[in-house]
């Protein structure tokens, strides 16, 4: 049966943007116990780096990301304030996302912290290009502190911020 776009939706923000992202209402709820965990520990400095799972798809002339798995990366390194992912951690997250959503495929990253995502464009567009480069994968930027989160899709060779997402059920 062919995947149709989502009946029972609650919208955050506004969704005009192209790509439509779709975010499973369990994976909600996994990235904000991530979101507690970085808040509560601090781990790295208060950053907690994800790879996020699902479909690219095209639906009734749209595109469309649904993302319908989170898998934790196990640490990020930092140099001063830069995130650095080495090539071992990536690859074993990526196994891990394998491992568990055999039937998804990576749709992008994210990442747990405390700040601005902004700060941070330069560093973001280099792991996206070196890891997630295929055209509309996500960032997801999600504020440790406070129930803040921004999607970014990787569009014309430039990550561009998405004003809001659909939860579904």
């Amino acid at each position: 049966m062919e995947r149709q776009l989502p009946k029972n939706v609650r919208q955050i923000g506004n969704v005009s943007d192209n790509p439509k992202i779709y975010v499973e209402d369990y994976v909600d709820t996994y990235l904000n116990q991530l979101r507690e965990k970085a808040r509560i520990l601090r781990k790295s400095n208060g950053r907690l780096p994800m790879i996020l799972t699902g479909e690219l798809l095209k639906l009734e002339d749209e595109n469309a990301v649904f993302v319908s798995g989170a898998v934790q990366m196990k640490e990020v390194k930092t140099n001063g304030n830069d995130i650095e992912i080495t090539d071992e951690i990536m690859k074993e997250a990526k196994e891990e996302a394998a491992r568990f959503f055999p039937e998804c495929r990576i749709v992008g990253w994210g990442i747990i912290e405390d700040g601005s995502p902004m700060s941070r464009n330069r560093e973001i567009k280099r792991i996206q290009e070196k890891e997630f480069a295929e055209e509309w994968n996500l960032f997801l930027w999600k504020n440790a502190r406070e129930q803040e989160e921004v999607f970014y899709a990787y569009k014309f060779g430039e990550i561009m911020q998405m004003g809001g997402h659909y939860i579904y059920y």
